[in-house]
């Protein structure tokens, strides 16, 4: 952190030369007195992307607006916001959308710790649009699997399975990415039990697609719970997660979701 607050004051003495010279010593005495915190480090760095901006060194602009919104990040969330976005701006300005992704995609995770979802989904839908302009499509499908799972969250079981199953066509067109094909059809699974619908057609879909899904574990499981809902089996339900759960760690995600997939059988112990 030194040198971050050893760069604010540089820009602050810079910034106010350029502004009144005799005011410089006062605004560097001040800038000493201020609370060692993003504010103090923050507010040098958004002065001086707004001179870089006015003074059209847009890249220094979009450069600094980022060191400010990094700083503004431990303090102050929609000044971060702000100056992320401002940098955003300036980099699709200039054609340089993977960075705009980028920063799209760092607001969304500043809103994930505020549990701002709604506005999350948003960022992460404009950093994955933005990715896929450029072709970096795993980039992308990091942000689409977290609209994915926010979707499910949100009870919109369609959105979520047919993002999931984009990137498992993805995945699938790769040699190098096909294992992990089988995640993201599993999820997919899953929203299909909490969807109350018929799941077997969908499976053997998913089979088709990807024969090596079905001799995993979580096809297996998948088509036991599939099992217990219809059987109204509460407790073989329970015994099948613990019994995946005890092999493959499953993600507060899986466990929420399983967890409404269960509300479908009437009086149910906990999962865990």
């Amino acid at each position: 952190m030194a040198h971050i607050e050893l760069k604010a004051q540089q820009l602050l003495k810079r910034r106010a030369e350029l502004r009144n010279p005799p005011n410089t010593i006062r605004e560097l005495e001040t800038f000493s007195k201020w609370p060692r915190t993003g504010l103090r480090r923050g507010v040098p760095f958004a002065d001086a992307a707004d001179l870089n901006n006015r003074s059209d060194n847009y890249v220094e602009a979009a450069i600094n607006y980022v060191e400010a919104a990094n700083c503004f990040k431990r303090c102050d969330i929609s000044k971060a916001v702000d100056y992320f976005i401002k940098a955003i701006n300036i980099y699709c300005e200039k054609g340089k959308f993977v960075m705009a992704a980028k920063y799209h995609q760092a607001i969304a995770e500043l809103l994930e710790d505020e549990d701002d979802r709604e506005d999350a989904v948003s960022h992460y839908e404009k950093a994955a649009g933005l990715f896929k302009q450029e072709c970096n499509f795993s980039s992308a499908n990091k942000c689409l699997e977290k609209i994915a799972e926010y979707s499910a969250l949100s009870s919109d079981y369609h959105k979520a399975i047919n993002i999931f199953q984009e990137i498992a066509c993805f995945d699938l067109a790769s040699s190098v990415l096909r294992y992990c094909a089988k995640h993201y059809l599993f999820c997919a699974s899953i929203c299909l039990l909490c969807s109350e619908v018929d799941i077997s057609a969908k499976l053997q879909t998913y089979v088709n697609m990807y024969p090596a899904f079905e001799d995993s574990r979580e096809y297996h499981l998948i088509q036991c719970l599939a099992g217990c809902i219809e059987h109204n089996d509460a407790d073989g339900f329970t015994m099948a997660v613990k019994k995946y759960d005890s092999l493959s760690k499953l993600s507060q995600w899986h466990v929420t979701m399983l967890l409404r997939a269960k509300k479908q059988i009437r009086e149910y112990p906990d999962l865990r």
